[in-house]
C-alpha cells in the first residue's frame, strides 16, 4: 500500500483531492498537514511514496514553504496542484516539484500523474554489494538517484546527481565526513529512491578519491581500535620452570613452531624425541630451501608450543642437523621454559577414576585427566563397539569421584562445553556448575602443591 502526504487548507470550497484519489482502483493511504513544516516532521516518520502540495487552497502563495519542502525531502516526489489560471507556474517548477497540474482537477490526469511518480520514488532495494561498487555502478550509468543506507544501528543517505556524489548525510555528520563513514559500513541494506537535485552540492571530490579516503581513515580508526583494545587486555605474566631434572613435556608427535632469525615467517616442525639434559630431536621444517641457508651448526631458534593451556617457549641452538636416514635436527636441551599461562584458572594433569551419568541415562566408566577450579576434562573409553549416546553441548551431566584429600565419593555436576572423540575414546570438557566452595578450595590446593613440587 501507498502512502501520499497531502498539504491542502480544509477551510476551502474547492473538492478535496482525497475524494478524487478515492475513487482511484489503487488503494492509498493518506495522511495530513496544513504546511511544509508538518508534513517534514510526518515524513521523517513515516518515509511517503509521494508528497501533494494543493497550492490552490493557500490563501497566498507557499513558494518558500514549497522550496523549503523539497530541499528537506529531496528523495520524495513532490507534486503541486495550482489554481485554474495556472500562476506561478514557473516559480513552483524551480522550486523542485516533480510535476505541477492546474484546477480542475480531472481524476485520469490526477491519478496518472500519482501512479508515475510514485513509480520514481523508489526504485528498488539492494543487499551484499559494497556501497562503494554500487556507487561505482551509479557513476558509470550516470544515475541520479538518493541512496538510503542503513547498517546495524545506523543509517543515513547519498545524493548522487548524473553519476557523480554531490552530497551525503549520517546522523549529525554532513558531506565528505557522511560519505566516509558510509562508504565502509559493513552489510549494508540500500534502498534506491527518487532525487530531485534541490540539495546544494557539498561533495566535489571524484568518486574514487572518496573511495581511497574512505578506507584509508577506517584502516587508521581500526588501527587506534585495536591499539586501545590491546592496552585494555590484561598482560599476561610471563613465568618459568627451570628444566634440570625435569623431562621437557613434549611428546613424540607434538607439533612446535620454530622462529628462525633469517626467516621471515614462523615455520611448523614434529617432535620426534629427546634424551633430557642433552638434546631434543626435531623434524627439519618444510619448504626445506625456505631454512636451507639457516641450519648452519650454532645457529640460534626459537620454539614455541601450547601444552596443557599455556603457551611455552625457549630458546636453543642447532647442535646439528642431518638428512640421512631422514631430516633431522637436533637441538639443544633448554635450561629453563618460559611460558604464559592462557587459561582462566589454574589446572593440572590428573588421573581419578569416574563415573559420568547423563540425564535419565546410563552410567558410564571415565577418568578425570585434567582439573581445575572451574571444570574438568573427562575421558570415556568405549567398549567393545557399543557406541556412547550421543552428547551435545550444553547437557548437564554429574560425575562421582573421590577427590584428592577426601575419603568419600563426591558428586559434581556440570555442563559439557567442548567434545574431541575418536575410534577408541572421547574426550568431554566440563564445566562445573554449583561446585560447593570447600570442594573448590581442595581442588585448587591440590593444584598449587602439585605446581610446587614440578616447578
Amino acid at each position: 500500500m501507498k502512502t501520499i502526504i497531502i498539504i491542502e487548507n480544509d477551510d476551502v470550497e474547492q473538492e478535496p483531492v482525497t475524494d478524487l484519489l478515492r475513487q482511484a482502483p489503487e488503494d492509498f493511504t493518506f495522511l495530513y498537514a496544513q504546511n511544509d513544516q508538518a508534513a517534514i516532521v510526518i515524513a521523517k516518520q513515516e518515509t511517503p511514496d509521494l508528497i501533494i502540495y494543493d497550492l490552490s487552497t493557500m490563501q497566498s502563495p507557499q513558494i518558500k514553504g514549497l522550496a523549503r519542502l523539497t530541499k528537506k525531502l529531496p528523495y520524495i516526489p513532490c507534486m503541486a496542484i495550482l489554481g485554474e489560471e495556472g500562476l506561478l507556474a514557473e516559480e513552483v517548477n524551480t522550486a523542485g516539484v516533480s510535476r505541477s497540474i492546474t484546477r480542475p482537477l480531472q481524476i485520469k490526469q490526477l491519478h496518472k500523474n500519482c501512479t508515475d511518480l510514485i513509480e520514481l520514488a523508489t526504485s528498488g532495494q539492494v543487499r551484499g554489494i559494497p556501497i562503494h561498487s554500487l556507487l561505482q555502478m551509479l557513476e558509470s550509468d550516470e544515475k541520479t538517484c538518493t541512496l538510503k543506507v542503513a547498517s546495524k544501528q545506523v543509517s543515513g543517505m547519498i545524493f548522487v546527481e548524473k553519476g557523480a556524489v554531490i552530497g551525503a548525510e549520517a546522523g549529525d555528520k554532513e558531506g565528505e565526513e557522511a560519505i566516509y563513514s558510509i562508504i565502509t559500513w559493513e552489510d549494508a541494506s540500500v534502498e534506491i529512491r527518487y532525487y530531485n537535485c534541490q540539495r546544494q552540492q557539498t561533495i566535489n571530490k571524484p568518486l574514487i578519491s572518496l573511495i581511497m579516503e574512505a578506507f584509508r581513515l577506517k584502516d587508521e580508526r581500526d588501527s587506534i581500535r585495536e591499539k586501545q583494545e590491546s592496552q585494555k587486555k590484561p598482560k599476561l605474566e610471563l613465568k618459568h620452570i627451570s628444566t634440570a631434572g625435569n623431562r621437557i613435556s613434549l611428546d613424540i608427535g607434538s607439533k612446535i613452531k620454530m622462529e628462525f632469525d633469517t626467516v621471515d615467517t614462523p615455520l611448523v616442525s614434529t617432535m620426534v624425541g629427546m634424551i633430557p639434559d642433552e638434546y631434543l630431536i626435531v623434524t627439519t621444517p618444510a619448504p626445506f630451501a625456505a631454512v636451507k641457508t639457516a641450519l648452519e651448526t650454532g645457529s640460534r631458534i626459537a620454539i614455541k608450543y601450547l601444552h596443557m593451556g599455556r603457551l611455552c617457549m625457549f630458546k636453543t641452538q642447532l647442535l646439528k642437523a642431518i638428512q640421512d636416514p631422514h631430516q633431522l635436527l637436533f637441538l639443544d636441551y633448554p635450561p629453563v621454559i618460559h611460558y604464559h599461562e592462557l587459561r582462566r584458572a589454574k589446572r593440572t594433569a590428573i588421573f581419578i577414576p569416574c563415573t559420568f551419568h547423563l540425564p535419565n541415562g546410563p552410567e558410564f566408566y571415565g577418568v578425570l585427566v585434567d582439573l581445575s577450579g572451574l571444570g574438568c576434562l573427562c575421558q570415556l573409553k568405549s567398549k567393545g563397539n557399543a557406541p556412547l549416546p550421543p552428547i551435545d553441548i550444553e547437557t548437564k551431566v554429574q560425575l562421582r569421584c573421590l577427590l584428592p584429600g577426601l575419603k568419600e565419593d563426591q558428586e559434581l555436576t556440570g555442563v559439557v562445553k567442548n567434545i574431541k572423540k575418536s575410534s577408541a575414546e572421547t574426550r568431554i570438557g566440563i564445566e562445573f556448575t554449583e561446585l560447593q566452595q570447600y570442594l573448590k578450595e581442595i581442588i585448587e590446593k591440590y593444584i598449587y602443591s602439585v605446581e610446587s613440587i614440578t616447578s
